[in-house]
């Protein structure tokens, strides 16, 4: 008995990290399966199914280090917009960067189409509202509590990149995907990951991971992750050349465009000094070792 409780927890008396973070897994997929079942089949329906299961299953494990559900990174308070409307800035900044140098190299154009303004507005609003739920449910699913608990128990860098390694593996069945296309979603994680272990703030993660898919699918017209996503009135965008290099039909995140500057912008949320938690998320207490004073806070973090 004594040895089965040594493999279930550690010399605290806490549930050891591999088996709470298969428990908040099994229960995301409990709660999720209950809630899809009644709703419509589609994307968006899906992501609700899984945000929801991911809040239930959040709330329920957190529940035992005596923290609230705040503590996922999706606290309520009055700097989440701002930390979303920020890391959406970031990440259209981000794919912006990706488009410019397909653009130079001349794998990417784009050419007018028919449309007014008022649709484009319109469309890029709908868009975004449509790509925002599919954002915020990875974001919580992966970078929610399974990040924060690897990185107390492991430490940042190995939390950062096991879920990262996942996030791309989970995109292996995306229409078009390769070998680069699964390795840049993974890069990507790097990215988002990065900027959640800084700030400690979904908020912040779902606005970049937003921002990311929004400026590929409905600025530039191109796929996202191997879909189609939106049909942009104004613009029509295409690709062209070798896929390594454009994307193919796996759009820019299967070029190596993209794996270039998502390392980049992954280092510079690693290393840079203006990612920082705000008041409302030290104050929800995450599991994860947030930089307080430009210092990291690893050294924090329960050995298993």
């Amino acid at each position: 008995m004594r040895g089965a409780s040594q493999v279930l927890r550690n010399p605290t008396g806490r549930l050891r990290v591999g088996w709470r973070v298969a428990l908040f897994l099994g229960l995301t997929a409990v709660v999720a399966s209950g809630i899809g079942v009644r709703l419509p089949p589609g994307m968006v329906w899906d992501s609700l199914a899984i945000l929801v299961g991911t809040l239930a299953a959040s709330w329920a494990v957190l529940r035992m280090d005596r923290r609230g559900l705040g503590a996922m990174g999706f606290y309520v308070a009055p700097s989440a917009p701002v930390e979303a409307f920020a890391g959406l800035g970031v990440g259209v900044g981000v794919a912006l960067v990706v488009l410019a140098l397909m653009a130079a190299v001349g794998v990417a154009s784009w050419k007018p189409e028919g449309g007014s303004l008022v649709a484009w507005i319109h469309g890029a609003v709908g868009t975004a509202g449509t790509l925002a739920l599919p954002a915020a449910s990875e974001e919580a699913l992966v970078r929610g509590y399974p990040l924060q608990a690897l990185a107390e128990a492991w430490g940042s860098g190995p939390a950062l990149l096991a879920t990262s390694l996942v996030f791309g593996l989970a995109h292996l069945a995306n229409p078009g995907a390769t070998a680069l296309a699964v390795g840049n979603i993974a890069v990507a994680g790097l990215f988002l990951g990065a900027i959640y272990l800084r700030t400690g703030s979904l908020w912040w993660a779902t606005g970049a991971h937003l921002g990311w898919n929004w400026a590929h699918g409905y600025l530039a017209d191109l796929p996202v992750s191997g879909l189609n996503v939106a049909n942009a009135p104004l613009v029509q965008g295409a690709i062209h050349g070798p896929s390594w290099l454009s994307g193919g039909p796996f759009g820019p995140e299967g070029s190596v465009a993209s794996t270039v500057v998502l390392l980049g912008a992954a280092g510079l949320c690693w290393y840079g000094p203006w990612l920082r938690p705000s008041r409302a998320a030290l104050a929800a207490r995450p599991l994860t070792p947030l930089p307080v004073n430009g210092e990291d806070a690893d050294e924090t973090r329960v050995r298993e």
